[in-house]
C-alpha cells in the first residue's frame, strides 16, 4: 500500500524463462524499496514458481536470490523423466516389445507381434495418466527443488499471493492463497446449495504451483481430495479438474483488475514473460496444430484483457513484455498519449506541455522522445540492460521447465530489471519518488 492505493504485482506464465525474467523484476522492486509496498502478488504458471518461492523467503532477500538462481539450474523435466516410475514403465514396455518380437520369430505369424504392440499402444493412450503420471511426478520435483513440504499456511500474511490455475470443470480460475482457496463458481453453486469452501492448511505449495503449471497434454489435470473440503460432503457435489492458469489468464492480471474481487488493486505492475506470438507456422502433425491453437487462444485472451484492463485510464498499470526493446517503451508511451490512453493527471505529472502534445498528435515524436528520455533518465537505466542480440536470444529460450544456465538467468533477470524501471517511471512515477 502506498498513498492509500493498493498495489498488485502480476507475474505471467512462461516456464523457467518467465521465472528468471520475474526474478529481475522482484530484485528491482527491492532496490527501489517498493517490494514491501506490494499488497497482492497474482501468479500464473512460471510466475507461480518464483512468486511462491520469494514469499517463502521474503525475510532474507539474499537467500531468496541465491537459492532461486541455484534452483533454476535444476531441471524439473529431468527429475520427471528419470524418476523410478517412468524408468520402470519404459523397462516394462521394452521387455514387452522384445517378448513380442521373440514370439514372432519363433511362431512366424505377424499377428503375434502386431496384436501385443497394438494393445500396448491402446493401453498407453487410454491409461496414459496411470502409466505416465507426469503431473504427480512434477509435484514431487517441485517439492525436491523448490518448496519442500511447506503448505499454503506457511506463506506470509503480506503480501498475499494468489496462485492461479484453470478449473476445467467450471471454466474459471481456481485460486490458492493463504487466507482462502476458491473458485468464484463454487461461491454460488449451480445446485443451489451452500457455498463450497476449502481448507488452505491441507494444500502443499508444491501442489498449488503444480496445478498452476499443468500445461495440457503432457500434464493431466489435478484432482482434489476429500480432506481439502471444509465440508467433506461437498466432495460429492463437484469434481474440480485443475490445469494451467494460462488457459484463462496467462498474464495474471485478471484477479487484480476484477471489480469487487478481494484481490483487486488500484495500481498494477504486470511482468509478462510469456511466449511472444510469432507469425510463422509450419504444422506437420496434430500436436503442432494443437500447440498453435493454444497459442492463438492465449493471444485472444491477452488481447481482450488489454482492451479491458491495460489500455484504459481506470487504473495505473505498468505493463511490459520480455521481447520488448527499451526504446519501444518510450514510443509506446507516446503513442498511448496520442490515442488518449494516458490520464491527464499523468501527463501533467510529467509536465508534458500542449506544444509537445500537438506535435504528438501530428505523428511527430522526435521532441517527445528526447524530452521523455531525459525526464526518466533513460540512458542511465538501460546501462544495466541487455543489447539487441541478447534480447533476441533470451526471447527464443523455450518456455518449459528444463534447467537454465547461469548466464541465461542473468540475462533474463537484467532485462526484467530494466523494463520494470522504465515502465514504472513512465506509468507509475509516484511510486518511486
Amino acid at each position: 500500500m502506498k498513498d492509500n492505493k493498493k498495489i498488485g504485482l502480476a507475474l505471467s506464465g512462461g516456464g523457467f524463462r518467465a521465472a528468471a525474467f520475474h526474478l529481475g523484476v522482484i530484485s528491482k522492486l527491492n532496490k527501489l524499496n517498493l517490494l514491501e509496498s506490494i499488497d497482492i502478488v497474482s501468479t500464473i504458471s512460471g510466475g507461480s514458481i518464483v512468486g511462491a518461492y520469494y514469499l517463502l523467503n521474503k525475510n532474507d532477500f539474499t537467500k531468496f536470490e541465491t537459492g532461486f538462481i541455484n534452483s533454476l539450474q535444476k531441471s524439473v523435466i529431468k527429475e520427471i523423466l528419470f524418476s523410478r516410475r517412468i524408468l520402470i514403465t519404459l523397462i516394462l514396455l521394452t521387455l514387452s516389445t522384445f517378448l513380442s518380437a521373440y514370439i514372432f520369430i519363433k511362431v512366424g505369424n505377424l499377428v503375434t507381434i502386431l496384436v501385443p504392440i497394438l494393445l500396448i499402444i491402446i493401453s498407453l493412450l487410454y491409461f496414459q495418466f496411470f502409466f505416465l503420471p507426469f503431473s504427480k511426478l512434477k509435484e514431487k520435483a517441485y517439492r525436491k527443488i523448490f518448496f519442500s513440504n511447506q503448505k499454503l499456511t506457511d506463506l506470509p500474511d503480506s503480501p498475499a499471493i494468489a496462485i492461479n490455475s484453470t478449473n476445467l470443470e467450471t471454466g474459471t480460475l481456481f485460486t490458492f492463497s493463504k487466507s482462502k482457496v476458491s473458485d468464484s463458481s463454487y461461491e454460488y453453486p449451480k445446485d443451489g446449495g451452500k457455498s463450497i469452501k476449502f481448507k488452505s492448511e491441507t494444500f502443499n505449495i508444491s501442489f498449488a504451483v503444480a496445478c498452476s503449471t499443468a500445461v495440457p497434454v503432457p500434464f493431466n489435470p489435478y484432482k482434489l481430495k476429500k480432506e481439502n473440503f471444509k465440508n467433506h460432503e461437498d466432495y460429492k457435489r463437484i469434481s474440480p479438474a485443475l490445469s494451467d492458469g494460462g488457459l484463462y489468464d496467462n498474464q495474471g492480471i485478471h484477479k487484480l483488475t476484477q471489480p469487487k474481487s478481494s484481490y483487486e488493486c488500484d495500481v498494477i505492475i504486470c511482468s509478462d514473460g510469456s511466449q511472444p506470438f510469432t507469425f510463422k507456422y509450419r504444422g506437420f502433425n496434430s500436436f503442432d496444430v494443437l500447440y498453435r491453437s493454444t497459442d492463438i487462444m492465449m493471444r485472444k485472451i491477452k488481447s481482450l484483457q488489454f482492451i479491458r484492463d491495460v489500455y484504459g485510464k481506470q487504473k495505473s498499470i505498468a505493463y511490459f513484455s520480455l521481447d520488448w526493446e527499451y526504446e519501444k517503451c518510450i514510443e509506446y508511451f507516446i503513442r498511448a498519449i496520442k490515442e488518449n490512453k494516458v490520464s491527464i493527471e499523468l501527463i501533467n505529472y510529467h509536465k508534458i506541455n500542449q506544444a509537445l502534445i500537438n506535435e504528438i498528435m501530428k505523428n511527430d515524436f522526435v521532441n517527445a522522445l528526447i524530452y521523455i528520455k531525459d525526464l526518466i533518465k533513460y540512458s542511465s537505466i538501460i546501462k544495466e540492460g541487455v543489447n539487441s542480440e541478447e534480447r533476441v536470444y533470451i526471447s527464443k529460450i523455450k518456455t518449459n521447465l528444463t534447467a537454465l544456465s547461469k548466464d541465461q538467468i542473468q540475462l533474463l533477470s537484467k532485462h526484467g530489471s530494466v523494463l520494470i524501471e522504465l515502465q514504472l517511471r513512465l506509468y507509475c512515477p509516484t511510486l518511486i519518488i
